[in-house]
Order: C-alpha cells, then sequence, then structure tokens
C-alpha cells in the first residue's frame, strides 16, 4: 500500500529535525521537509502530500499563503499549523482554509502526534474507494488517481496529455472553485506560453464531451467546480 507524505515546513531547523526524527519512530511516512513557504509550495505542487505540517511565520512564504495556495489545489490535503500564541488573528484567518488542527508553540509531541492522529482519521473521509486509487466522478465513471486514466463502464477513455492535467487539477480539487489561471499554470506551467482564458475555456470543453454531463461548472469570475458522486 502506498506511503503517506507529510510535508514538514519549519524555518527553524532544529526544531524541524527534532518532529521529523519523532515522526519517522512511530510512522511509517514519507516526510518530505522544506525551510520556507515558497520551498513547501514547490515541494507540495510536485509531491501532493496528504498532510501539510506548517509554521505560520516562516520566510519568502508564510504558513498561511502556502494553506491559501494548498486549498486552490485541494479540499482534501489535511493542513496542521503551528502558531505562536500572539499570532491569534493570523490563526482565526487559518480557520477559514479548513485547517485539521492547530498548535501553540513550542510544540509537544504528544500534541503534534495528536494532531497528525486526527488528519489520519480524517484522510479516510475523502471520496475515494478502499484502495485509495479511485475517484468516482457518477456510478460509471471514474478517475483513476495514480495511473491518471479515466475510466467510463471500467472502459479506458483516451485524454490528450492538456486534458488528463486539467481533470487530475480538478479532481485533487473536485467540489471547490479553481480558477481559470490555476489550470493554466498546472497544465502548461513548463511551457514559455502567456496566459490565455480562452486556451483554458477550449480545454475544459473539450474535456466536457469526455465527462458525464453537469460534471464541470462554470463559475462567474473565470472559475470552474468539478462536481463528484
Amino acid at each position: 500500500m502506498k506511503k503517506t507524505t507529510v510535508l514538514y515546513a519549519e524555518d527553524e531547523i532544529n526544531t524541524r529535525k527534532d518532529h521529523i526524527t519523532y515522526l519517522e519512530s512511530r510512522y511509517d511516512f514519507n516526510i518530505l521537509e522544506a525551510k520556507d513557504g515558497l520551498e513547501a509550495w514547490e515541494l507540495y505542487k510536485k509531491n501532493k502530500p496528504e498532510i501539510v505540517i506548517t509554521d505560520i511565520t516562516m520566510p519568502n512564504m508564510d504558513g498561511l499563503e502556502l494553506a491559501r495556495n494548498i486549498r486552490k489545489m485541494s479540499a482534501h490535503t489535511k493542513i496542521i499549523i503551528a502558531t505562536a500564541h500572539s499570532e491569534q488573528e493570523k490563526l482565526l484567518e487559518a480557520l477559514d482554509m479548513y485547517i485539521v488542527k492547530y498548535i501553540i508553540k513550542p510544540i509537544s509531541r504528544f500534541k503534534l502526534n495528536e494532531a497528525v492522529s486526527i488528519a489520519i482519521e480524517t484522510l479516510s473521509s475523502n471520496n475515494v474507494d478502499k484502495d485509495d486509487n479511485k475517484l468516482f466522478l457518477s456510478e460509471n465513471v471514474i478517475w483513476e488517481i495514480d495511473t491518471k486514466e479515466l475510466l467510463i463502464d471500467n472502459q479506458p477513455i483516451k485524454l490528450s496529455k492538456s486534458e488528463s492535467l486539467a481533470l487530475d487539477h480538478l479532481c485533487n480539487s473536485k467540489n471547490i472553485q479553481v480558477s481559470s489561471f490555476d489550470i493554466f499554470v498546472n497544465v502548461w506551467e513548463e511551457l514559455d506560453k502567456e496566459y490565455s482564458s480562452d486556451s483554458v475555456r477550449t480545454l475544459i470543453k473539450k474535456l466536457r464531451k469526455k465527462l458525464p454531463e453537469g460534471c464541470i461548472d462554470n463559475i462567474y469570475g473565470g472559475y470552474y467546480k468539478l462536481n463528484t458522486k
């Protein structure tokens, strides 16, 4: 079975190393570490970890911006935020991003373990079947998460590379609004291509033809939402 991937973002190196060592001693995780929010964001986009533990105050990109970016891509990543007593105002903003747990610093191992345990328990609430690899778009339409394959009545549906990337991004953010720009970045990130909402609109139109009716909603302001079963 695939290991759960955890991203730990903390700019204080001794704290980060100590907590990662502790987590490795208790859980069979694949743990990624980041020294600031920007590095964490790049690791998140590349690896799509199931759990993110982040400090609020970090250089380059703080934990709130990191959480905000993650929520644009995924409604289901479990986010744990570490905060100081003096950062209560920031914490209120974090609560709007559906975090699993917040931990007041300095973090005890008991509190860290408690937060991670809650995150693990809530992972099972994702709309994924028992082998943690299938997302049901309707009763007979399945997106295979690992292989990036669309199945209708158990038959594979051919997708172009851009269609597959767009659908994967929408599946990672199912039932929440995703901006046209975010889709563009995820599909054409490696190309020297200027942003075009028309390119995204055309791509979504092609993708709709291969999905159940009503699967992708247009939202005013240049947003799209994938509806699942």
